[in-house]
């Protein structure tokens, strides 16, 4: 729970269209408008049909090229599948594996060190692999900037297809890259993760039956969200809705004793128990140990996964231990955009980047030291730049460097490190500063009633791109303890509960305008009910903070 003054949010007033047909409640036309969408293109993305996006999308080249190649495994073929360790890459390699074993392949898999090998498909690999050989390569979510790599595979005659949905770099890799980034035409694919490029391969070429395709919708909708790509694409909404129904109807039989194990009842399963609960704990493996655990987790196959869920959830406990070490660490001076720290685990950079960024609103890059040099993690606000732009700035200096545009990592040799250091602050410092105003709409609680929460349910999956409507309420409000802990409070005001993550001792005594709120669809004891949270008290003064 946030303090801020007025000044911190930007309040829009209500408003639905004028002359509007009437398919639009107030909050939802609001919100439309908010967004700057007309009523008909909302109600396009408010009921987007996932076969209907799909089968809009022809088939590219390279895509044709990919299908001749697949479509040609045969029984007892030798494949190999090249992945990453977070759970983008995780799932594209299960997809990818379950894909190569139903066309009768002799399958094996492979995923880097984050540590001691670091992001991408590396020369060390492909030259193991050329020596040995095999007959199909499948790349999976990295290998579009591997060009060394890629080429010696070429060179040793193994044909290769890789999915993948990173920024190309000058040169492209050897093999049959299915990126939309690289297509010759724009596409709607690149919004998608590198599972959801998979997958809507999978789908459009008809290479497997619809069904076979729906029942792994659930890998594509696990990696669109912990990607945090973007659903106002009307595929991306569509994947993650659909895939979440997946996960509710038939859980992997892993995620399945996850979710148990995390006290999740699965019919309650939505887009933040998947990232605040189940994609935390797949990436706990790949941040701290061997990522191929989380693999196992997601097909299992016949073997047991009561263990192997004890350790993945054991692994995210160790992990937030030491997100928080490094949150301490970078507390100390905040008006600093580039941290490096000694003893802290390049694992876990990315996620506390991640949170660093959205609660400062300002670009920030934290950095540890491997063997042989130093490995970063830079992250950009929505709307505020291009990361992998910002670090070409400096790509002479760098190892090397890769991402997306608001996420890129990047590595430098020890030697060169506080060259870097002091031109990447430099960068990050320059950059121009963007309006970091939550857009909250003006909402009495009094309005709060069962259309809310029809609209709430209608909007959701929430996420980049589609955030949860947040509200506001002119008043204060009254405060009683909740829990044991101490850490909870009950809120009322206008006759209306809410729930606050903060003390009763941090919420009494306020001077406040007013306060923001969020409402939430949450599953209990087999109903779903409407909960609101405290999101932000807005002070009479300019004074903010948190609690």
């Amino acid at each position: 729970m946030v303090l801020c003054g007025m000044d911190k949010i930007k309040l829009v007033p209500r408003s639905g269209f004028e002359g509007a047909s009437g398919n639009l409640s107030l909050l939802l036309g609001s919100i439309a408008a908010m967004r700057g969408i007309d009523e008909e293109e909302f109600l396009r993305w408010l009921y987007s049909d996932l076969e209907d996006q799909l089968n809009a999308i022809p088939l590219n080249e390279q895509e044709r090229r990919a299908f001749s190649l697949i479509s040609n495994v045969r029984p007892g073929d030798r494949v190999i599948i090249y992945g990453d360790y977070d759970v983008d890459g995780l799932s594209a390699t299960t997809l990818a594996l379950e894909l190569m074993l139903e066309l009768g392949a002799s399958v094996r898999y492979f995923i880097p060190h984050r540590s001691n090998e670091g992001y991408g498909f590396h020369i060390s690999t492909a030259k193991r692999i050329a020596m040995k050989g095999c007959d199909l390569l499948v790349v999976v979510d990295c290998g579009t900037k591997d060009v060394g790599a890629l080429d010696l595979i070429a060179a040793a005659g193994i044909p290769t297809v890789i999915f993948d949905h990173h920024l190309p770099g000058e040169k492209m890799p050897g093999g049959v890259l299915v990126n939309p980034h690289c297509f010759d035409a724009p596409s709607p694919l690149t919004a998608l993760c590198a599972t959801g490029v998979l997958w809507a391969w999978i789908w459009r070429t008809s290479l497997m039956n619809r069904s076979w395709a729906m029942g792994r919708l659930d890998l594509a909708c696990l990696a669109t969200v912990a990607d945090c790509m973007d659903l106002s694409v009307p595929l991306n909404r569509c994947i993650v809705r659909e895939g979440l129904e997946v996960i509710r109807k038939s859980p992997r039989r892993g995620i399945g004793v996850l979710l148990s194990k995390l006290g999740v009842d699965v019919e309650g399963v939505d887009e933040e128990v998947l990232s605040m609960k189940v994609i935390p704990c797949l990436n706990a493996p790949g941040r701290l140990g061997l990522a191929e655990d989380a693999v196992r987790l997601l097909f299992p196959g016949d073997a047991p996964v009561e263990g192997l869920a004890d350790r993945v959830v054991s692994m995210n406990e160790e992990r937030r231990r030491l997100s928080s070490m490094i949150m301490r660490d970078a507390q100390g001076d905040v008006h600093r955009h580039v941290y490096h720290g000694s003893n802290w685990p390049v694992g876990v950079l990315s996620s506390v980047a991640s949170r660093l960024c959205c609660e400062r609103g300002r670009p920030v890059a934290l950095v540890a030291p491997t063997e042989g040099g130093l490995r970063g993690t830079l992250r950009i606000p929505n709307g505020s730049g291009d990361a992998v732009g910002l670090l070409s700035n400096i790509a002479e200096h760098l190892s090397a460097f890769g991402g997306h545009k608001y996420a890129a990592g990047f590595s430098v040799d020890a030697e060169r490190w506080d060259l870097v250091r002091d031109k990447l602050e430099g960068l990050l410092r320059a950059m121009p500063s963007e309006d970091q105003r939550v857009d909250v709409l003006d909402w009495p609680l009094s309005m709060v009633g069962q259309d809310i929460e029809e609209d709430v349910e209608r909007l959701k999956p929430f996420g980049m791109g589609n955030p949860a409507p947040l509200l506001f309420h002119r008043g204060g409000f009254s405060v009683e303890p909740m829990g044991k802990t101490g850490r909870v409070s009950r809120l009322v005001a206008s006759g209306r509960e809410l729930v606050a993550f903060a003390s009763q001792s941090d919420l009494e005594g306020l001077d406040l305008v007013g306060f923001v709120y969020r409402p939430k669809l949450e599953f209990w004891r087999g109903k779903k009910r409407l909960k609101l949270y405290l999101e932000r008290a807005v002070l009479a003064g300019p004074e903010g903070g948190s609690l």
